[in-house]
């Protein structure tokens, strides 16, 4: 009664204080909480004939807290329904937080595996903690009763977490991460395997992934899939240091491939997204056989800017994946042509040393160009939203960045780019968010900004010439404009 008790405080919570939400930069068809703090993706999945998302979430405040979990569901990813607050942490074992994990149908009844999070020492103080994965049930998909603890740590063993349940062959199996400590001080991330019969009895099978020596020293919110006829594994490493022009977030998404479902090998280890804002993906199969993801769009330790909007964070667009020449492929689910409204068409546009507005079409919307590289002769050129977004091919450097300015200061995340094909971009514009698609989801950059304008789209050549070939601009349903959680 104590969980349900205060499931109905956050909701009653959530429900009394929505009205408060500043909309000037709550996105219009990315996912983000009624009121709160969002941060992770979690329990993904389709089951009990809908599909699910539930998030780490933070009702009463938008910013990070005791971890509950968010929950929405949709008939076809994009249009969602704010359900009730799924978890509140209660128990023992959880009374800190009901941190990151997954879900899965069985026996016509939706479960949740989750961490349960106890701060041994003060509150934020990581170096004495307790985590444990827990087991939740519901009949209808929407109420969810606790069963308690069903793993528990290895021994010496406090960072314990983000288990991603799934089925494989005659049983069940999760993978989850772990922090190893080494006596050389710098502790060693792994992705410990699981497997069950019933989801309730666990038995660890091993390791399936070890950071090299004094890299990462946790691996969060590890997911692993069969795609394609390879084995993916997606997770989350802190730790490692900046590489060039890779690896400049301070918490990024990686991806490895490989034969074998119960071992990857770390160097093999590829950022997901280029952008600023991609966090925790978590994947699920759709009943036609898609393999989804999407993820958190907003990033830990940097200014949150919607702090005092009494919102914070959403989640991307999903995505379907796919394998080409051993790398990961991503595009937006064909779902999304259901926000598609009026489309504008302006073919070809010649630009040298010049600007061409779109600022007439400036609206929550697609933008769809391409560019042939070999003959463009300008030094830059590309697209600027307001003054907080550039996304621009550089001929010296032979790179597309997309460089954010925030307060005075700018960040640039870059990718190498091949000259000898088009240069082809497919952009998703929100009102405090971008997620860019290049060459056909070879690569993305999805960030976060917030201008508090939105008054200025161009295409752009600076020094030479440049012709952008299929231009389009096409306006996008405000879907998420009037939704709110209702107390039914």
């Amino acid at each position: 009664m104590e969980h349900q008790s205060l499931v109905k405080k956050a909701c009653d919570y959530i429900f009394s204080h929505q009205e408060q939400v500043k909309r000037g930069n709550y996105p219009d068809f990315h996912l983000a909480a009624p009121y709160g703090w969002i941060n992770d993706p979690n329990g993904f999945c389709y089951a009990l004939g809908k599909y699910h998302i539930f998030y780490q979430h933070y009702p009463y405040d938008a910013k990070w807290g005791p971890m509950h979990w968010g929950h929405a569901t949709s008939a076809d990813l994009i249009h969602w329904d704010h359900q009730k607050v799924a978890l509140a942490p209660s128990e023992p074992y959880d009374k800190d937080g009901c941190f990151s994990g997954s879900a899965i149908e069985f026996d016509d009844k939706l479960y949740l595996i989750y961490t349960g999070h106890v701060w041994l020492k003060e509150p934020g103080n990581d170096d004495a903690i307790r985590e444990v994965q827990c087991l939740a049930v519901s009949e209808d998909g929407i109420n969810f009763k606790k069963l308690g603890v069903i793993i528990e740590p290895p021994s010496n063993i406090m960072h314990f977490r983000d288990p991603k349940v799934f089925r494989e062959e005659d049983h069940f199996a999760l993978v989850l991460g772990a922090r190893i400590p080494k006596d050389d001080g710098f502790d060693e991330a792994q992705v410990l395997k699981y497997t069950s019969t019933d989801l309730k009895t666990w038995h660890l099978q091993g390791p399936i992934l070890k950071a090299p020596a004094h890299e990462a020293f946790m691996y969060e919110c590890p997911d692993t899939f069969p795609l394609d006829g390879k084995q993916v594994i997606a997770l989350s490493p802190m730790g490692l240091k900046p590489y060039g022009i890779e690896r400049n977030n301070p918490s990024i998404n990686s991806y490895a491939i490989s034969d074998n479902k119960d071992l990857f090998d770390a160097k093999d280890l590829t950022e997901i997204d280029s952008g600023h804002d991609f966090y925790a993906s978590q994947t699920m199969q759709s009943p036609d056989g898609r393999r989804i993801m999407l993820a958190w769009l907003t990033m830990w330790k940097l200014p949150f800017a919607s702090y005092d909007d009494a919102w914070c964070g959403m989640l991307t667009l999903p995505r379907e994946l796919s394998l080409k020449d051993g790398k990961l492929i991503q595009k937006p689910i064909s779902e999304v042509t259901s926000l598609f409204k009026k489309e504008r068409n302006f073919g070809r546009i010649d630009l040298e040393n010049a600007t061409f507005s779109l600022k007439k079409e400036f609206k929550p919307c697609k933008i769809n160009f391409s560019v042939n590289l070999q003959e463009a002769t300008a030094e830059t050129l590309g697209l600027s939203v307001d003054e907080a977004l550039t996304l621009y091919f550089d001929r010296q450097h032979q790179e597309l960045t997309l460089l954010r300015r925030e307060k005075g200061s700018f960040s640039p995340r870059s990718i190498k780019v091949n000259l000898n094909k088009p240069l082809e971009v497919e952009i998703f514009l929100d009102k405090s968010s971008i997620e860019v698609f290049v060459n056909g989801g070879e690569h993305t950059f999805t960030s976060t900004y917030y201008s508090g304008k939105r008054d200025d789209l161009y295409l752009f050549a600076h020094n030479g010439q440049a012709s952008f070939d299929e231009v389009k601009v096409t306006n996008l349903k405000k879907v998420l404009k009037k939704k709110r959680l209702t107390l039914d």
